[in-house]
Formats: structure tokens, C-alpha cells, sequence
């Protein structure tokens, strides 16, 4: 790729820019690739496509079609493909193109927006938006249309599940909540076609990082007025991002074509994507059936395609960033005695408990996984809640329960939910037994139950997950722990100095100094016996020979379509089978 050279002065200014959205100067280098160059008002991006790497011998196929599917992938057939009103639908996120994306190392970069900025405390972004963005119909994407979008998210009448996302924007809870009426005072508009600003409640270093999430794709307003909520069936949908929905057979199959009309067309290699609905059930079979070239796998499925010498090769793992965790109830006893809550920590044998998990978990010792920003590798933190049965024990001394005696009956409680999750589970409670001998009851709830207990704080000891929703510290901090929230607390535990390094790293734009306040809340966290850390999840998949463009991240992994990273469909292409 050529760039033009960019000053020392650029550099600085550069790094500031993308320090905003977790991106420090050095790993700015490292993906320089993706970014151009920098302007005074912010940071520019075109894009460039990676040459197809072919082996001596090799060649493109003439069939660019991708089939994928399975495992985590599309078990059931979606309700939508409109993110802006349900984050939940299950559509297909290569529908659609927000302002900014995730690219492999999870760092919100540049895609509808050319160009980002804010004002001096963080308060006020400024989003350019490309001229040659357009809509498949061919008509201009515009600022208008990102206006509109994240108004009717918030919009009370559209009953948007994850609409509580765009809070950040001035007057968007009051909004959301019928407290004000005027969608003229929530704090995004339009400046003219291509100029997009947000106000905020208040500094929000994180926000780019919020526009490049699934919640904050556009939806288009002619097709919503004019079909409802059947605007994205494959007859009606008018979409903005790589590919199109050439069909949908409910239930069984959808076909994507690329989009001749969006701005990176001429970059991407794939002609077509072909996504059959798989059930659970069925697993990998498909795959080893030479009907799919690329699947995300099961437990089952992992044990039998690494022990087979034809597919071994073809098995890869990836990033799938989420966290199993206890939450002891600190107003249930024992809970409500910080030292039985510390006696939890150093009882969980963490890398005994993930073996259950046949590979698809790792040992977890604070919440945010490795290679995710804020991800914490500090021996002091790990030193907290380290495995130590004798030191388990010794925290129990002065309590009740000193020696493990006079445990109360005590409910260890999760949700009905696949995902390796009852086998982990009951893991942690023979870890508990033996190093505590704490006896637990497994109480497993339907989802719903759980949920309304669970905000209720009615749980004694709860399992529970998170999977990230975007790669953020303010995520995995803020919106599980946060001790202010008034609505979705999972859990009885506050900590006013918790929330000061919570509201603290919020506030500030300084990367460096926002990683140190959630470093300072996740020991807090910890010390307090706020949670505990039990394993970090993984997912795998497989991929045929003929299959290329599956991107890495920098710790060597691939990264393949997830909860977080979308923008693999791009970058694949095929070759010829040899």
C-alpha cells in the first residue's frame, strides 16, 4: 500500500485521535494498512484491499460462493435484518455499514465516516461520512440517514430491546423514557448530508467505539415507511454495507450477492455468500458432508473433526469474547461476609473447572479476555482471587463458617442455556465442596425467570455469563457492576470507589490513564468479593482448503465472524480445489 508521508506533527495528533477509540500509537503503526492519512480535524481512512495471497500453483476459483453456516451460526432463522430497531433479530450483519467497524484486533476503525473528531473533552463527536456512500438502491447514504436511524432506535414507539445503547446522547434516555417528547432536543442531527454530529450527556471518550457496534447501523427510511416491519424480506430491503439479500427461504436459506453499490465494491473478491438455516442438532455433519466450506463448531463436533487425519488441518480457534463469573449476593448470607466471598475466589480451581468445557473455555482470573482492550495481566490482580485452598480456608476464620462447618443451605443459580454452561457449573460446585465444603443445590430457571429474579437481586449465588458487546472496558465494567444503574443490576454489590474509577475512565480521553481506572475497578472489584472470575470462552470452527482471506489478529489467531467482529465476508474469497 502507498501512503503519503505524515508528519511527527500528524503522528501525535493521530495517536491522540485514535487513543479515543483504544488505538495507541504503536498499534496504530501495526494497522496502518487500514487508516490514511491524518488531518488536523481527525483521522481519515480509504480503503485498501489486501492482494489475494495464492500459493505457487494456485488460482482464484471461478466460483467466488461461499457456503457457511452452522454451529454458532444461524440455528434458527432470523426474525429481521433490522439492527436499528432489534439488536436481537439474528439478521445478517454484511447487510448493513455503520460509521465506524471492528476490525480484527477489535478496534473500532473508519468505514462510512472518512473522518472523526470531537471537541477538547470528548463531548461532541463529529462524524464526516464518505460521498460515495450509497444505499443498494443507489441513492445517497447521508448523515440524514444515521440521524433518522439512531432517533427511531430510541424512539419509545419502536420498543427497541437494546435502545438503552445510544443513552450516552443527549436527552436519548429522557427520550426513550417519555420524559421529553421532541426528538429535535436528542443530541444527534444532521449539520448538512455529510456532516454528523453527536452531543453528549457528558466527555465520552468510548463513543466511536459505540458507532462502530451492530446497534448503530442505519436502517433506510422510505423502505421502513413503506413496508413496516417487513422491510428487510429479500423483495423489499434497501441496505448499505457489502452485500445484499438476494433471497431468503424462510427458515431454510439465504442467499447474499455483493453490493455493486457500495463504495468498497471493486476490493471485494466473494461474489456470493449461500447461508442455509442449520439446526443445532445437525452440527458439523453438513460440513463433513461437503455442503458448507466454512462452519463454527460443537463440543462434539471439535473431538471428531481434530481426531480425523482428512479434517484436523481445517480446525482453527478464535476469539469469541465473553466471561463466566459467580455473583455472590451480598445481601444473602453467607454472601454478606466479605471474607466468605474472598474464601469463593480461592477456592475456584479454575483450570480444573474449564476442563469440562472439552477446549471451548479458559481459565479466567478478571473479566475482560486477553487481546481485548483493558485486558489486565497484573500479578497483583491475579494474586486476589488466586487458587489457594489453604488460604480459602484461612479467610474463613473469625466467620461462622470457620473450618467449613455451619454452611445455610445454599442455591447456586443459571439459567436454562446451552453453551457448555451447566457443565462448568457443576464443576464449580465440586470445586467448592471439596475446598470449602460448601455444599450447593444447582437451581437451573427458565430464561425469563432468571432474568426478573436475577434484577430483583433474589439469587443467592448466581452463574452467569457475559459475552462482550463491544470491545471496551466501559462494557464489561460499567454495564454489569455499575453501582448507580437504576434498571438491569445483576447484582446487590456497590462500591462507591468502584464507581469512581468506573465514572472516572469514562470521562477522561486519555487511553492510558482510562485503562488505569478500570485496572484500579477491577481490583477493587475482586478485593471486595464483588465476583468472581471463573473462565473466559473460545469458539472454533473449520474452514475447506479452498477457502482464503481469513484475517489474524496479532496474536496470531483467526478471526472469524462473531459477536463483535463482522467484516469477514469482505475480505474471503475462494480457489480453485486442488
Amino acid at each position: 500500500m502507498k501512503t503519503r508521508p505524515i508528519s511527527d506533527a500528524q503522528l501525535d495528533l493521530l495517536s491522540e485521535r485514535l487513543a479515543t477509540a483504544g488505538v495507541g500509537r504503536r498499534d496504530f503503526l501495526r494497522v496502518a494498512a487500514g487508516l490514511a492519512v491524518m488531518g488536523a480535524a481527525g483521522f481519515n481512512a480509504r480503503p485498501v484491499a489486501a492482494a489475494p495471497k495464492l500459493k505457487p500453483g494456485e488460482k482464484l476459483a471461478r466460483d467466488q460462493t461461499l457456503r457457511y453456516g452452522g454451529g454458532g451460526w444461524w440455528t434458527d432463522d432470523p426474525t429481521s435484518h433490522d439492527f436499528n430497531k432489534d439488536l436481537y433479530c439474528n439478521g445478517v450483519p454484511a447487510l448493513f455499514a455503520g460509521l465506524m467497524k471492528f476490525n480484527a484486533d477489535h478496534q473500532a476503525v473508519l468505514y462510512v465516516a472518512e473522518k472523526v473528531a470531537s471537541n477538547k473533552d470528548g463531548s461532541v463527536w463529529t462524524f464526516s461520512i464518505r460521498k460515495d456512500s450509497k444505499w443498494s438502491d443507489g441513492g445517497p447514504c447521508t448523515a440524514k440517514d444515521f440521524e433518522y436511524s439512531w432517533k427511531r432506535q430510541l424512539d419509545p414507539a419502536s420498543s427497541a430491546p437494546y435502545a438503552a445503547f445510544l443513552y450516552d446522547i443527549k436527552n436519548g434516555e429522557a427520550f426513550n423514557k417519555k420524559q421529553l417528547t421532541d426528538a429535535g432536543q436528542v443530541g444527534v442531527r444532521a449539520k448538512d448530508d455529510w456532516t454528523l454530529e453527536v452531543t453528549l450527556e457528558g466527555p465520552r471518550g468510548y463513543f466511536p467505539v459505540l458507532a462502530a457496534y451492530l446497534a448503530a447501523l442505519p436502517g433506510h427510511r422510505a423502505s421502513i415507511e413503506k413496508h413496516g416491519d417487513k422491510w428487510t424480506e429479500a423483495a423489499n430491503i434497501v441496505c448499505n454495507g457489502p452485500f445484499v439479500l438476494e433471497s431468503w427461504q424462510h427458515g431454510k436459506v439465504m442467499a447474499l450477492r455483493r453490493n455493486p453499490h457500495f463504495f468498497g465494491a471493486k476490493d471485494i473478491l466473494l461474489d456470493k455468500a449461500v447461508i442455509p438455516i442449520i439446526p443445532v442438532a445437525s452440527g458439523a455433519l453438513p460440513y463433513e458432508n461437503n455442503e458448507l466450506d466454512l462452519v463454527s463448531l460443537q463440543t462434539g463436533d471439535l473431538r471428531r473433526l481434530q481426531s480425523n487425519p482428512k479434517t484436523v488441518e481445517e480446525v482453527f480457534r478464535y476469539p469469541f469474547p465473553g466471561t463466566w463469573y459467580l455473583i455472590p449476593q451480598v445481601t444473602k448470607p453467607p454472601f454478606d461476609n466479605v471474607k466468605v466471598r474472598r474464601a469463593v475466589g480461592h477456592a475456584i480451581d479454575r483450570a480444573n473447572v474449564v476442563k469440562v468445557a472439552q477446549g471451548f473455555a479458559l481459565p479466567a482470573h478478571s473479566m475482560i479476555p486477553p487481546g481485548f482492550p483493558g485486558a489486565i495481566d497484573d500479578p497483583k490482580i491475579r494474586a486476589i482471587q488466586k487458587f489457594d485452598p489453604k488460604a480459602a480456608m484461612a479467610m474463613l476464620k473469625g466467620t461462622p463458617y470457620e473450618g467449613g462447618k455451619n454452611w445455610p443451605k445454599i442455591a447456586l443459580t443459571m439459567r436454562d442455556e446451552a453453551l457448555g454452561s451447566k457443565p462448568l457449573a457443576e464443576a464449580v460446585q465440586s470445586v467448592l465442596l471439596e475446598h470449602l465444603n460448601m455444599k450447593t443445590d444447582l437451581e437451573v430457571l427458565e430464561a425469563r425467570v432468571f432474568r426478573e429474579r436475577l434484577w430483583k437481586q433474589d439469587h443467592q449465588l448466581v452463574w452467569i455469563r457475559w459475552f462482550m458487546d463491544y470491545p471496551d472496558p466501559h462494557n464489561e465494567y460499567f454495564d454489569t457492576f455499575y453501582g448507580k444503574k437504576t434498571t438491569g443490576k445483576r447484582q446487590a454489590w456497590v462500591n462507591d470507589a468502584f464507581d469512581k474509577e468506573l465514572e472516572a475512565g469514562r470521562d477522561t480521553r486519555d487511553t492510558k490513564k482510562r485503562m488505569a481506572h478500570y485496572a484500579k475497578a477491577e481490583e477493587i472489584l475482586q478485593s471486595d468479593g464483588g465476583y468472581v472470575p471463573v473462565a473466559w470462552t473460545v469458539r472454533y470452527a473449520a474452514a475447506k482448503p479452498n477457502v482464503r482471506g481469513i484475517e489474524r489478529n496479532r496474536q496470531g489467531e483467526y478471526v472469524v465472524e462473531a459477536n463483535i467482529y463482522v467484516d469477514m465476508l469482505p475480505h474471503l474469497y475462494m480457489v480453485e480445489k486442488a
